[in-house]
């Protein structure tokens, strides 16, 4: 998607990984030859369902108590979502709620309530049978109230962030941190005219460590006992920094963060400001993706990485010893931890990986080492598209023509020599944003088709360091960030992999606009694209985000100053002009090769009236064009009926102008759904 921001655009940068430095390995196109020879000695996969490809987990999240004795788990159902309560050692399974609108869930500290959060509203439900169970907040615009998470501090308590906008003005002229315990008792741990942003308290209960906004900057702050704040980091040139927890009794900041440094690390700051590296990838080239920690005492176990090859390690002797065996057991498998207190307690594993379409849970005993996989009568596995049937997702990395190594991921059929397959380009959205390891629907579904997909993290990709990430230095127009797409695609063409005139290019939001631009300006690589929730003009639609889009309307720094820090100062008419001259728009006239188009008119990143106006411009032209406009969609084209509208249409286009594999037809639902949302049809 466009902006993959959270509440502070900057944030979005949370996994940021550094630019691999030295020489092109000569290992590079054999390592990945040699991948290829192995998916090539597969058993050829069978056609399976496209609805098959459409179905969610019946699980939307699962907590481990803090003591580890129980499961919470967060159900998606017809009706919607219940929550359910497994015993970790008898495995019984009971309903705690039979309805609820949550999207997430959290344990208090005691492990006796659950906090379920909503859009609305924030709940509290007891698992001990206790009274009191009931709503605690309603989350409505009006009040600016937010929760900020659990207070590890206290029995059961959470924080929240409160914004205080005086009568008439549009802005906040308070920002509050707040304690809210079950009894409804509320506290305030902070006042402040700066906007917060993230906090660590002290093992008493004391607010030791701030994160705010300081003018166009952040600044982490904190205190000893009874003194002054002071500033101990204050970021500059796109540096960012996650508070974890506080260590030597609040003495202390964990977090993670890329200070002083091209990549995201787990460090430590003490009140002096000093930064000491704890950990970071061994590799060197993955930022920190993920810390867990020890709920009682909330020091750091595990630490994980997962831009190219997903690893996760141990920071203690012992928590390493344990993760060895759990390697061991999953290889090549992102696991996503959560640990209980104490030495003995279980460990709740979420297995997940790029042929498993659906997780699957496990209990790690991690004295024995035994394995019990759970909650299997919730997330059948049998329900899953079979492993055996799916395509790897091969990281390689290749040279740019200018010597930046890149980096990306190859999928193929098995069992087919992909010299003979039409080739895919399918560039991921953002563009700050990455493709990393794991199950893609689109991906898995072009592959079982009968398409290499290349997925490439050009520069201005996050996830590989901030040299990466600058690396594109505003160049988003027809320059070196498209070049990147192109020269990783002519480099696999190179190496015998795609049918040099079979080859085709399709992305979503960024990717959209990257594949406007792929068949305008390089119709003699690619011969068709597919191009959902495009911006047209990406200097325009910039411009309109800054005032117009969900993630302007909800962040404590103005979007307009991010993106002066990635070359990209809007207000720069020059920069305008640059990227308006090289937009699919202005040269539309240039376009030789079929489009299909898919947008959301609900759109608050991309707006819908920027994607019709092109349209329009193409059909005044007589350009092969096909349009789709859900009405009630957003950005994300996630409602049901357009979910397979997108998987149909995409692989028609591919099917006629690459002879790939034949739809199968559409049911009668789908059909009706076409009829009202195909605006343009080109298949007739």
């Amino acid at each position: 998607m466009l902006f993959l921001l959270s509440r502070v655009h900057l944030a979005w940068m949370a996994s940021l990984l550094v630019l691999c430095a030295g020489p092109v390995q000569a290992g590079d196109f054999r390592d990945l030859r040699s991948a290829l020879e192995h998916e090539r000695k597969r058993a050829p996969a069978p056609r399976l369902e496209r609805a098959d490809f459409l179905a969610k987990p019946a699980i939307a999240g699962a907590r481990l108590s803090p003591q580890g004795r129980h499961v919470a788990v967060l159900r998606e159902g017809e009706r919607g979502r219940s929550v359910w309560l497994l015993d970790t050692k008898s495995l019984q399974l009971t309903r705690l709620v039979a309805m609820t609108d949550a999207t997430d869930l959290s344990w208090s500290r005691d492990g006796k309530w659950l906090f379920l959060e909503s859009t609305r509203q924030l709940s509290k439900v007891s698992v001990t049978g206790a009274l009191g169970s009931g709503v605690m907040l309603r989350l409505d615009d009006a009040r600016k109230l937010e929760v900020a998470g659990i207070d590890p501090t206290q029995p059961a308590a959470v924080l929240l962030f409160e914004q205080e906008t005086r009568p008439g003005e549009t802005l906040p002229s308070k920002y509050r941190l707040l304690r809210l315990d079950v009894s409804g008792r509320r506290t305030v741990l902070h006042e402040d005219s700066r906007a917060l942003l993230d906090f660590a308290l002290a093992p008493d209960g004391r607010l030791a460590f701030l994160k705010r906004v300081d003018g166009k900057s952040v600044s982490i702050v904190g205190r000893a006992p009874g003194q002054r704040w002071r500033e101990l980091v204050r970021s500059h040139a796109m540096e960012r920094a996650s508070l974890i927890a506080t260590s030597d009794g609040g003495r202390s900041l964990l977090l993670a963060g890329d200070i002083a440094s091209d990549r995201r690390a787990l460090l430590r700051v003490d009140l002096q400001g000093k930064v000491h590296r704890l950990h970071e990838d061994p590799e060197a080239i993955a930022d920190l993706a993920d810390v867990v920690i020890d709920p009682e005492t909330q020091q750091p176990l595990l630490a994980s990485y997962r831009s190219l090859r997903p690893s996760t390690h141990g920071l203690t002797p012992a928590i390493a010893a344990r993760m060895s065996k759990l390697q061991a057991r999953f290889p090549d498998r992102m696991l996503d931890i959560s640990i209980a207190a104490g030495v003995d307690a279980p460990w709740l594993l979420h297995e997940r990986g790029d042929v498993l379409q659906r997780g699957r849970w496990f209990l790690f005993n991690p004295r024995s080492g035994e394995f019990r996989i759970i909650l299997d009568k919730i997330e059948d596995p049998s329900k899953s598209l079979p492993a055996a049937a799916l395509a790897r997702r091969i990281a390689f990395s290749w040279r740019a023509s200018d010597g930046m190594q890149l980096h990306g991921f190859l999928s193929v059929p098995p069992g087919i020599d992909p010299r003979r397959l039409p080739l895919l380009a399918s560039v991921h959205g953002g563009p700050w944003a990455q493709a990393r390891p794991g199950f893609s629907t689109t991906t898995q579904f072009l592959a079982n088709r009968g398409y290499v997909v290349f997925e490439p993290n050009f520069r201005g990709s996050t996830g590989f360091g901030r040299s990466y990430l600058f690396a594109a230095k505003g160049d988003f127009g027809n320059g070196r960030v498209q070049r990147d797409i192109e020269e990783g695609v002519r480099q696999l063409l190179a190496q015998g992999i795609g049918d040099p005139k079979r080859v085709g290019i399709t992305g979503v939001s960024f990717g959209g606009y990257a594949t406007l631009l792929g068949i305008t300006f390089s119709p003699d690589l690619f011969r068709v694209g597919v191009a959902v929730v495009p911006p047209s003009d990406f200097g325009w639609t910039l411009r309109w985000a800054t005032t117009n889009s969900d993630i302007s309307l909800n962040a404590a720094i103005p979007l307009i100053d991010t993106l002066k820090l990635l070359s990209l100062d809007i207000s720069d008419p020059t920069v305008l002009q640059r990227l308006r001259t090289q937009s699919p728009l202005a040269n539309a006239a240039r376009l030789q090769r079929p489009l299909l188009m898919m947008a959301g008119g609900r759109d608050q990143r991309v707006a819908i009236r920027g994607v019709v106006h092109y349209a329009a411009t193409l059909r005044a032209l007589d350009k092969d064009l096909g349009l789709y406009i859900d009405p009630k969609a957003g950005h994300a084209l996630d409602e049901p009926g357009s979910r397979e509208a997108y998987l149909y249409l995409m692989e028609d286009q591919f099917h006629r102008h690459l002879r790939g594999a034949r739809p199968t037809p559409p049911n009668a639902e789908l059909r009706e759904q076409l009829r009202r949302n195909l605006r343009l049809d080109a298949r007739h």
